[in-house]
């Protein structure tokens, strides 16, 4: 669904609420009977803020291993951070911080579901959203994350993958897809109280670089061929004009001539060189 991308005007939030403008919401964490923080408002002592939303810099972090005993819900996966999706952005004139180096969260607070209006759209990292699927959307966290969610009203829990942004209602700090909504009970009331616990899969120092997950691209892609002397002397040639690193990828029965990984302030005068050398059409690369 790509809340903010795609339908800027009208979106449907839980039981089909309108988009109403975003709410900052303060909040520090305290520590009650399970060890983990409860959220209550304002700043904590060295004034940064917690939760999500506009200015909420900090995630507050879990105090104990996060229980998956009899919990199911989304495959726990190793994937590693898109490269779509993980900008900081802005909503309705609202900054929102992206947490890409986030090693512990825990919050809790009012979660929402969509569900059919947004089936089969796409999603803030790109990918289709699906209704039935175990996934949610949330302010902060890099995509895709998994969550631990908790409804505080029956105790029902389920295993989520966050892969959209939102919600942008209120002050509610999660949407859960309808299956993950239906799982702990919360389709009927619409929302619920709920207690989320990230789910760390992938060490932050094997995670997708903060190059990519900010837009850049640090390799050019210059040519494609089906010969591979000719990719060769290309190689070849344009290693010795640019004196950059420049390697062949064998494609799908193609081979494909590349230069990098390049340093963010060495890409651009890369590129224009390359082109000055007769390859009009080459062009920045993921990989």
């Amino acid at each position: 669904m790509n809340k903010f991308l795609s339908s800027m005007t009208s979106v449907c939030f839980g039981a089909g609420l309108l988009l109403q403008g975003c709410v900052t919401v303060s909040e520090n964490p305290s520590v009650e009977d399970g060890g983990n923080p409860a959220v209550t408002t304002g700043a904590n002592t060295s004034g940064a803020y917690y939760g999500t939303g506009p200015n909420n810099s900090r995630p507050a972090p879990q105090t104990r291993p996060v229980d998956l005993t009899n919990v199911t819900g989304a495959k726990l996966t190793s994937e590693k951070y898109s490269v779509r999706g993980n900008k900081d952005y802005v909503v309705l004139g609202q900054k929102y911080k992206v947490w890409r180096d986030v090693d512990s969260y825990y919050e809790e607070g009012t979660a929402s579901w969509y569900g059919p209006g947004f089936h089969g759209q796409n999603t803030s990292n790109g990918e289709p959203y699906n209704m039935n699927g175990y996934t949610a959307a949330h302010k902060n966290l890099p995509l895709p994350s998994f969550l631990k969610v908790t409804n505080l009203e029956n105790g029902k829990a389920v295993i989520v993958r966050v892969n959209d942004r939102g919600p942008f209602h209120g002050n509610r700090i999660l949407d859960l897809s309808k299956g993950a909504a239906s799982k702990i009970g919360v389709i009927g009331p619409g929302t619920a109280r709920v207690s989320v616990e990230l789910i760390k899969t992938v060490p932050n120092d094997e995670q997708t670089s903060m190059n990519l997950l900010n837009g850049y691209k640090p390799y050019i892609q210059i040519f494609s061929t089906m010969d591979y002397n000719k990719a060769e002397n290309i190689k070849n040639s344009l290693a010795k004009e640019t004196g950059k690193p420049v390697f062949i990828q064998n494609y799908q029965q193609a081979y494909r001539i590349k230069v990098g990984p390049l340093k963010q302030e060495e890409a651009a005068s890369t590129l224009s060189k390359i082109k000055q050398c007769g390859y009009s059409g080459a062009f920045f690369t993921a990989d």
